[in-house]
Order: structure tokens, then C-alpha cells, then sequence
């Protein structure tokens, strides 16, 4: 896996959201859906929170670059309709 760089806020929003690294680095290694805009990919992946017992679409924007991604962004909604694709 290429090197993972972080904006710092997406380092906020991950600390405000309580959401891991570890579910990040999944994501990004085994993404459910990736929807390219311009030069930023936009990676969605569907999990379960166990505590909450609800389902949350985890929205990572990335630019990727030949030896690292940057991170720009990442957070979680319940709204997945509202921004899966079926068509891509």
C-alpha cells in the first residue's frame, strides 16, 4: 500500500467522529464503491457500528499520487442512499 498522508482536517474530523485508522486503511484497501471527480476520488465503504447498531457510509476524499495518498477528508453518515451510485 502506497504511503498515507493526512490533511490536517481530516485528522479533525476523524478525532471529532471517533472513526479509526484502522477502518480507514480498510477502506482505502478494500473500498466498497470509488466515484472519481476532477482530480479527487471519493472512496465509500459500507460497515456496521456494533455499539450504535446502525449501518454508516465512511466517505474518504483522497488524491492519490504515485508513491501516496492524501487524505483530505473522511467522514460517516447513515445516508447512504443519498450518495451511493448505482451507475458509475
Amino acid at each position: 500500500m502506497k504511503e498515507l498522508t493526512w490533511w490536517e482536517h481530516a485528522k479533525q474530523r476523524i478525532k471529532e467522529r471517533k472513526i479509526t485508522f484502522e477502518l480507514i486503511k480498510q477502506a482505502i484497501e478494500n473500498p466498497d464503491q470509488i466515484i472519481k471527480e476532477d482530480k479527487l476520488k471519493i472512496i465509500h465503504k459500507i460497515y456496521n457500528d456494533k455499539k450504535k447498531d446502525k449501518q454508516y457510509l465512511l466517505r474518504i476524499f483522497i488524491k492519490e499520487e504515485p508513491k501516496r495518498i492524501i487524505i483530505r477528508s473522511v467522514y460517516r453518515t447513515s445516508k447512504i442512499k443519498k450518495y451511493w451510485r448505482e451507475e458509475l
